[in-house]
């Protein structure tokens, strides 16, 4: 339980930033499919090898045990308050474990849906968490929620995934839920994802209450990425353009996640990842100053030459098309 502003909030933890205390190997590498794939390669000795070297200086999270009893039950209680605010002519079934699920195959197909085993997790930062503690007795839609570490009973985890904290199944493009439905909407990290944002921003504008709270984040300078697909990445007025016909925008920002810094460090380590072993040790060594200039004076260069055609898609500036209509 937490207490906010004088009511509970009913919350079961999912996952546990890891510490030297409360350390568990095979928990450790289920959930850091990284370093098991180390240490089943023979980089790293153990789990606990790598936690004692880099884990816990990158707060890694490892999985609570005996979790998913305290989840349905909070599920199950909510899903009671979800069918009250469904569309009339939603079609939504209910699965043994009170997950609600909207997905039909014809919404497969028309929104490219691939199924996968790659996982997204992360923890709120203060933003969402006020949020969340200020509406104890309101109902929250997190669109695109992935797996949540934290699982909340005033949340509705929408996902089109079925994560043990997923709580609807559906697509972004098309919300089961009727009009003016949410006292606040999040999304994070999902529009890029999205094969039709300005669909899925109507949505979500569609299905938050007049003075509800809209919270969002969405890719700028970020490498080709994630799941199911990344399509669209956004300038900041380009996700205002997203909302601005529904929501008045009270302010854009970054955090210490989202800055420069991490647009820096994600290109190069992907960069470095996947050069060969030779050509990887001379990239590392090179200084800041040995990268700065015109693009063409690396162009020969083996850091550049070597890297595989997938990462340079992932990392490329810009990319090029050419087509015949249809006749």
């Amino acid at each position: 339980m937490v207490k906010a502003m004088g009511h509970l909030v009913n919350y079961v933890e999912v996952f546990e930033v890891v510490t030297a205390e409360n350390f568990d190997e095979e928990l450790y590498l289920r959930e850091n499919q990284d370093v098991r794939e180390a240490v089943e390669d023979g980089k790293v000795k153990s789990g606990l090898q790598h936690f004692t070297r880099h884990g816990h200086k990158e707060q890694r999270k490892q999985g609570k045990r005996n979790y998913l009893p305290d989840v349905i039950a909070l599920r199950k209680k909510k899903a009671e308050r979800i069918k009250k605010i469904l569309k009339p002519d939603a079609i939504v079934s209910q699965k043994s474990d009170y997950i609600l699920d909207s997905i039909t195959e014809e919404k497969k197909t028309k929104f490219n849906f691939e199924s996968t085993e790659k996982v997204s997790s992360f923890f709120y930062d203060s933003v969402p968490l006020d949020i969340i503690n200020s509406l104890p007795e309101g109902l929250i839609l997190d669109c695109g929620a992935g797996f949540r570490p934290v699982y909340y009973e005033n949340v509705v985890n929408y996902e089109i995934a079925p994560y043990p904290t997923t709580d609807v199944l559906g697509f972004a493009e098309q919300l089961p839920f009727a009009d003016n439905s949410f006292d606040a909407v999040f999304s994070f990290a999902v529009l890029e994802h999205v094969k039709y944002p300005f669909a899925a921003a109507r949505e979500l504008s569609r299905v938050l209450k007049p003075g509800g709270q809209l919270a969002v984040c969405a890719a700028f300078l970020q490498p080709l990425h994630g799941y199911p697909h990344h399509y669209f990445n956004m300038t900041a007025p380009g996700l205002k353009v997203l909302f601005e016909e529904d929501i008045e925008i009270e302010r854009q920002f970054i955090n210490s996640g989202t800055g420069p810094i991490s647009t820096l460090t994600w290109f190069l380590r992907e960069w470095g990842e996947n050069l060969p072993k030779d050509v990887r040790k001379k990239f590392y060594k090179m200084k800041v100053g040995d990268l700065i200039g015109q693009p063409y004076e690396h162009a020969d260069k083996s850091f550049v030459t070597c890297l595989p055609e997938k990462t340079c898609f992932e990392l490329a500036c810009a990319t090029l098309m050419t087509g015949r209509k249809r006749r």
